[in-house]
């Protein structure tokens, strides 16, 4: 599966009213064959080299992006590390660069592709990747199925931490049926395993039925009806259905005790880790290093004088 594959015009004109951060298009210079690959909001995701993505801040200085290198330090640098978190190679001054997985999201895997899929050991490896947060006082705050990537052996990844939340903090971005208003119309609920749960619950009904919950309903219909707490009948005498149930019902005390749960549902049959792609770290760094000076020296007086505006 591919990305975007946009050029920097493209970009340009997609972000007609902003005033783009300059290392977005030094960056697309300095590395050959390198494309825009992702867009968001407050960042873009370029493919910058083979195996190799960069997650650049539309604004210098942006806060999203300086927390979610926080957090990917503090995840990578746990012992052990998850081998379910994104893994990243580089970070500086509005960029992190890390590993490039073209192998789809969980979207893209459930929508388009045929073949027969390890939903079982994705819930495990997801809910091991989401736990992971847990022991640092995070959450990761938006859970859906476009945060889930995939490498070449069908191993899960969660990204996107840049709206991760200390645990307690408000839930404020989302989208249905991954969160739900609780009783105050101007939050999500409060960060925690049980907005974490909840989305997790509903990312395995995708994973098992291959359709959104309430797909079938307007958004309206859908968003009162999650109000509600209502949720379709399952039969409970299954095991998935039974932690899918206690997801929405936000029963688990955190998430480590669904990883438990699972463990003793499952089988260790299905939550053996399987394969990685194979990744020399010390290799890439090196290249993103490299790829990071010549942008730096792309870089006008004009731009330093503003990026250092922003970050003062």
């Amino acid at each position: 599966m591919t990305g975007l594959q946009w050029n920097y015009d493209v970009l340009r004109n997609y972000y007609a009213s902003r005033k783009l951060n300059p290392i977005i298009q030094h960056l697309l210079q300095a590395c050959p064959g390198s494309c825009v690959w992702g867009i968001g909001g407050h960042s873009v995701v370029l493919k910058v080299a083979p195996g190799i993505a960069a997650k650049v801040s539309l604004e210098p200085g942006d806060e999203r992006l300086v927390r979610e290198q926080a957090i990917l330090t503090r995840l990578l640098d746990a012992d052990p590390a998850c081998p379910y978190i994104i893994q990243s190679f580089l970070q500086r001054d509005d960029v992190i660069f890390f590993e490039l997985l073209e192998n789809g999201t969980l979207h893209q895997q459930l929508t388009f592709v045929n073949s027969p899929k390890p939903i079982f050991r994705w819930m495990y490896q997801l809910s091991l990747a989401v736990a992971a947060l847990e022991p640092i006082g995070y959450a990761h705050g938006d859970l859906n199925p476009r945060n889930v990537v995939f490498d070449s052996e069908d191993t899960l990844r969660l990204i996107d931490f840049d709206h991760s939340l200390q645990a307690g903090g408000k839930v404020d971005v989302g989208d249905e049926p991954y969160v739900r208003y609780h009783n105050d119309p101007s939050h999500y609920g409060w960060a925690g395993p049980a907005t974490e749960q909840f989305a997790l619950g509903s990312l395995f009904w995708y994973m098992t039925r291959g359709s959104e919950l309430y797909s079938e309903l307007s958004g309206f219909d859908r968003v009162n009806t999650l109000i509600a707490r209502k949720f379709p009948s399952l039969d409970l005498q299954d095991p998935v259905n039974r932690i899918i149930s206690n997801c929405w019902e936000e029963k688990y005390v955190s998430v480590a005790e669904l990883v438990t749960d699972l463990e003793v549902i499952l089988g260790e049959e299905e939550v053996i880790e399987g394969r990685h792609e194979t990744i020399n770290q010390e290799e890439k760094k090196i290249i993103c290093e490299k790829y990071y000076r010549e942008v730096m020296a792309l870089v006008t007086a004009r731009e330093k004088n503003e990026l250092n505006q922003h970050d003062a």
